[in-house]
């Protein structure tokens, strides 16, 4: 690892979020919490969030599982309004407009938002920036190379980042840690079909920093691994999240379709066997369908009465993130030659339950 500062240490030392629901608050909380770390800038898709967060005290509020309060300030806030970046503080009766380039950058809208979200960024991202994608679902990184940076030599470093923490967002700025649990970050490779590796130069800053909260709880990983814990968590994402959307059901109701969990798991376990940048991994035992079904099944038990995402999403008429959990799956398997008609029928449900 190289030492730090670097010299550019006034900016690189320097993490900002986008996505302030429940996950980017915590993340937001949690990095402005390590000693001696990095300043903690908070990109604010619309004013009235910067009126919230005044209103919160200029503040994140932050309610520990056994009940104890903190709270964490200092940040610095951006707004974007009027097609530019402000710096908003309370004593400013102007905001000053931000150009500055963004050198590490923690995303964690929604699947959905990823490109709406770094549209208004793409300006300030470059080959030294470095993103962490903090979300749920995989296929972002693809839309984003698509829509914002098609070239390979000027596009930014990528980490893909899985968190298990149970976090609920009270109000803006407002969350409780309902879960302690552990994060996951690692590089993404320039050409993951080949699975090769990033060098420790690229997207080294937040690899070295982001262990240091010991509420993230974060370990850093190779890619290889980092995507196996990824794909893991979407396997338990795309039997959970359709169906119980589909029946407004909470994830006891789980445990009443066991043929359609082996189904589902089947088609993912043949998938994940057939990717291409993980030929080289010596034991994928954790994909086998027996081990999927007792991953998914432990995690049922512990969450049976918790209500997932998208359930809430369809209740409110928001766009769902299917296309991003078992869309990923339809989209992988027509890339390796591995069909996957269950996971099909559940896209095309949602999709049409959306409309």
């Amino acid at each position: 690892m190289p030492s730090f500062p670097s010299p550019m240490a006034l900016a690189s030392s320097r993490v900002h979020v986008i996505g302030l629901g429940s996950i980017g608050t915590f993340a937001a909380h949690a990095v402005s919490d390590i000693t001696d770390g990095p300043s903690v800038t908070l990109l604010l898709h619309r004013q009235s969030l910067a009126e919230k967060y005044h209103e919160n005290g200029s503040q994140i509020k932050f309610q520990s599982k056994d009940e104890k309060s903190f709270a964490s300030r200092g940040y610095d806030l951006e707004t974007f309004y009027d097609d530019e970046w402000h710096l908003t503080t309370p004593t400013q009766s102007e905001a000053s407009v931000v150009t500055d380039e963004i050198c590490n950058l923690i995303v964690c809208s929604k699947a959905t938002q990823t490109v709406s979200a770094l549209r208004p960024l793409a300006s300030r991202l470059n080959r030294a920036s470095n993103i962490l994608f903090l979300q749920n679902g995989s296929g972002m990184i693809e839309d984003v190379n698509k829509c914002l940076f098609p070239d390979p030599l000027s596009r930014p470093n990528y980490l893909i980042g899985v968190i298990s923490h149970g976090v609920t967002l009270n109000s803006p700025f407002n969350i409780t840690h309902t879960g302690f649990s552990a994060t996951s970050i690692g590089p993404v490779p320039s050409d993951p079909s080949l699975g090769n590796e990033v060098p420790d130069s690229q997207s080294a800053y937040l690899r070295h920093i982001l262990p240091k909260s010991p509420l993230l709880n974060l370990t850093s990983y190779c890619y290889s691994d980092i995507r196996q814990i990824q794909l893991e968590k979407l396997s338990v994402n795309a039997f959970c999240n359709p169906i119980c959307a589909l029946n407004d059901a909470q994830n006891q109701f789980l445990f009443t379709v066991p043929e359609l969990r082996r189904a589902i798991l089947t088609e993912i376990s043949e998938v994940v066997l057939a990717l291409p940048e993980l030929k080289n991994v010596p034991d994928l035992e954790r994909f086998s369908v027996d081990r999927l079904e007792q991953t998914v099944g432990l995690i049922i038990e512990k969450t049976a009465n918790t209500t997932c995402s998208m359930v809430w999403d369809l209740r409110s008429g928001r766009e769902t993130e299917i296309n991003y959990i078992n869309g990923s799956w339809s989209r992988m398997g027509r890339a390796v030659g591995v069909k996957t008609p269950v996971n099909d029928d559940l896209v095309a449900k949602i999709r049409e339950r959306q409309r």
